[in-house]
């Protein structure tokens, strides 16, 4: 499995849990790996629990920077990119830029422009506001 097999994964993950609030990270984890056959990788399981340890932090920092958006506003596609890729910009060594271009990337296949767009956006304003990238 690749990193962006990987990535995408967990985007799906933490896109079907806006849909299963009733379980736990591990069982909808079990779920996604029996229902899917996917091979679990080192890097996912390591994306998925940080995202899912840190979501209550993650959700802060997004929202932060999402100027008159809230989380519960946004699209549960735009969500779920948004929670990974701020999970591995924040919590994992990541470049920010691989990072922010993967999340681009996963947007495009399951997002329409704008949404694409608006994920470009806020993860940049997150990760200069991290000390990630530098301001312009």
């Amino acid at each position: 499995m690749t990193k962006t097999e990987g990535r995408i994964g967990v985007f799906e993950m933490l896109f079907e849990s806006d849909f299963h609030k009733d379980m736990l990270p591990a069982e909808l984890y079990n779920r996604a790996v029996r229902v899917r056959g996917a091979a679990a990788s080192k890097f996912s399981d390591e994306l998925y629990g940080v995202c899912t340890e840190n979501l209550t932090e993650i959700d802060k920092a997004v929202e932060e920077v999402s100027e008159n958006w809230k989380l519960s506003r946004m699209n549960c596609v735009t969500r779920a990119v948004l929670r990974t890729a701020a999970g591995e910009l924040l919590y994992m060594d990541t470049p920010p830029k691989v990072a922010i271009n993967e999340a681009v990337e996963i947007s495009k296949i399951y997002n329409d422009e704008r949404g694409t767009a608006f994920v470009n956006g806020v993860l940049n304003k997150l990760a200069r506001r991290a000390g990630r990238i530098a301001d312009e």
